[in-house]
């Protein structure tokens, strides 16, 4: 059900609403159980993380439709970012505000490990869930911004409003498109009729 090819980790959670940037997007994620299902799917949280949290839910449904509303306000934080960023538009200051303080709550809870002389980020073992999803999330959204490979995102060209983020990995780096096979064809199809039509 979800796609995972943005290249990204953040950007595959922007793109949890299709046609982004259209009149009438598509959401993908409608409850607390469904971004369960997408950490599952991102190898985010375990399978038995999920039934219990779920269990949880339906024992507290107000705590978990407030950690659903948040998901989806750090989605479209993300999507909001990424786009501007690509158009060459000042980021709005509000979205870079929660986007850090979501970096500093997962920051506050990861501990350096050795992995023989090499040092890593580990989560501490107490965090799971909802957290640790959306704080992994975050977390992957600041590594991006602050890499080389900012550069390289890009928003699918469709006039339609696809919206879908995506890193070019092109040896030219000139991918537009989510796919040929969808929007690039369309596009495709669109010059060549505009040829036809002028000849």
């Amino acid at each position: 059900m979800y796609d995972f090819d943005a290249g990204d980790l953040s950007l595959d959670f922007a793109n949890t609403k299709n046609w982004h940037a259209s009149a009438a997007p598509e959401e993908y994620l409608h409850s607390y159980a469904d971004l369960l299902d997408w950490g599952e799917q991102a190898g985010l949280v375990t399978h038995e993380s999920v039934i219990r949290l779920n269990q949880f839910a339906n024992e507290r449904p107000e705590e978990s439709q407030t950690t659903y509303d948040l998901a989806i306000q750090i989605r479209e934080t993300i999507y909001r970012i990424f786009s501007h960023h690509y158009a060459g538009e000042p980021i709005p200051e509000a979205d870079l505000a929660l986007l850090n303080s979501v970096v500093r709550q997962a920051m506050s809870h990861l501990k350096l490990t050795t992995q023989g002389s090499e040092f890593q980020w580990e989560w501490i073992p107490e965090i799971e869930g909802a957290d640790l999803i959306l704080w992994s999330v975050a977390r992957a959204a600041a590594a991006l911004l602050t890499s080389d490979k900012v550069s390289r995102v890009r928003e699918c060209e469709d006039d339609r409003g696809c919206g879908y983020l995506f890193i070019d990995q092109s040896k030219n780096h000139s991918r537009r498109w989510c796919s040929m096979e969808s929007c690039g064809n369309r596009a495709k199809a669109r010059r060549h009729y505009s040829r036809v039509q002028a000849g």
